[in-house]
């Protein structure tokens, strides 16, 4: 493990406090916090899924090219410069300092450019066939258009941009760039290489998987580009229509990989999340050509970024933390360097995946996750709060749940590796 992923599953417990804190919170248990929201998305994301992706893509490429891997002393300055521009940022929105703010961001995005020079200049020096393969594009294009989301993040709190969608255009397109474009992109090209192996079967079509890429690469650019230009009925909707494209041919293969191979609660777990990505896209066409719903817009867009966090991105976070928190378990005799008595780190176990959810834990998270979208959409219905509570506090159940494993899979390696 590197001190990335330690810190992105540091991040998953701060993530865990706050969203207990916020449920308190709404029963007014614990007094209100201004920027409690805005911080549990952000130390989630950030402090999380950027975390774990720093961390993970530069050792994904290397797997995948067959080249080395950035350096010890590199991946250390870097995971300290990340943390601290994260602390900057939080303290200077938290508490209203926007040069500490432009400080914080500028500094990640100045890291986000060496991650992408990383893989970059891993493909520049690899040869044959695996540069082209579609993995590899996947993961050049997550951290390039995350530089374009970043930058956006400067004209929503520190300066005030006028750009023709408004402020709200230009928060759409942060989230699109940041959501689907850095987290989804990679996401997806990692799980067209390593969902196969959650259930030791072989991908079901790499035809389809090089076919998803352009119709990712292509939707990505007006789903950003197009709500910052207010462009929505043209622009954004073109590129939803190719994003939703490649989505399909994606899930489609992952699908069928499953049904091939042996099922167990991980893999079905990251399966089934695959849907909620696409959840925002459900509302989309209603808001982009004005149909009316009887919902406020500002509420079907927080219900819908639940959709995405909760039940697509965090999933995916705890199942991949989990699994890296065995990592030294998973390589076989076969992978042991030059006969060593030590076991080699892998990336997915081929056997014995660790499961913390069954079929009806997965099915309890799915149902929490629509509640609490549905309780967002009708928070002004008196029943809304029913739905908020029992939803989070299933969520949170089994968010616990993970993050328990996750420490005993750990300890549990630590006792096993350590001298006698």
């Amino acid at each position: 493990m590197t001190p990335f992923h330690v810190a992105g599953i540091g991040f998953l417990f701060v993530g865990f406090t706050l969203a207990v804190y916020q449920g308190l919170q709404q029963f007014e248990l614990v007094s209100a916090v201004s920027w409690i929201t805005w911080t549990h998305i952000h130390f989630v994301t950030i402090g999380a899924f950027t975390q774990l992706l720093f961390g993970t893509l530069p050792q994904l490429t290397a797997r995948k090219l067959e080249r080395p891997g950035p350096s010890t002393p590199a991946l250390g300055v870097i995971f300290f410069g990340l943390n601290g521009a994260l602390l900057l940022a939080w303290y200077g929105r938290a508490y209203g300092e926007p040069l500490l703010f432009d400080i914080g961001l500028g500094t990640i995005w100045s890291l986000t450019v060496w991650l992408f020079a990383v893989v970059f200049v891993m493909v520049l020096r690899s040869e044959g066939r695996r540069a082209r393969d579609a993995t590899v594009g996947f993961y050049l294009l997550s951290p390039f258009v995350y530089l374009i989301g970043l930058t956006f993040a400067f004209g929503l709190y520190s300066h005030g941009w006028d750009v023709p969608g408004s402020w709200y255009g230009l928060r759409e397109a942060h989230v699109h760039a940041n959501a689907w474009g850095f987290l989804g992109l990679a996401a997806i090209g990692t799980l067209y290489d390593l969902f196969p192996r959650f259930v030791g079967a072989e991908l079901y079509s790499a035809r389809l998987k090089r076919y998803s890429f352009p119709l990712f690469a292509l939707g990505i650019v007006p789903l950003v580009v197009g709500p910052v230009l207010g462009m929505g009925k043209t622009v954004t909707a073109v590129g939803l229509v190719l994003y939703a494209a490649g989505y399909v041919l994606y899930i489609y293969t992952l699908v069928r990989t499953y049904r091939a191979g042996t099922p167990n609660g991980t893999a079905l777990s990251v399966l089934v999340a695959q849907v909620w990505i696409l959840g925002p896209a459900s509302f989309a066409p209603f808001i982009l050509f004005g149909v009316p719903l009887g919902v406020p817009e500002p509420w079907i867009e927080t219900g819908a970024l639940h959709f995405f966090f909760l039940g697509w991105a965090l999933p995916i976070a705890l199942a991949g933390s989990l699994l890296v928190a065995r990592s030294l378990e998973w390589a076989p005799e076969t992978e042991r360097r030059n006969g060593s008595d030590g076991p080699v780190g892998g990336l997915v176990p081929a056997t014995h995946l660790p499961s913390v959810v069954g079929p009806w834990s997965v099915l309890a998270w799915n149902l929490a996750v629509l509640a609490i979208g549905i309780g967002f959409f009708y928070q002004d219905q008196s029943w809304s709060a029913l739905l908020h509570s029992s939803g989070f506090a299933i969520i949170l159940v089994l968010w616990g749940r993970y993050l328990l494993k996750i420490v005993e899979q750990r300890w549990a390696i630590r006792e096993r590796t350590s001298p006698a």
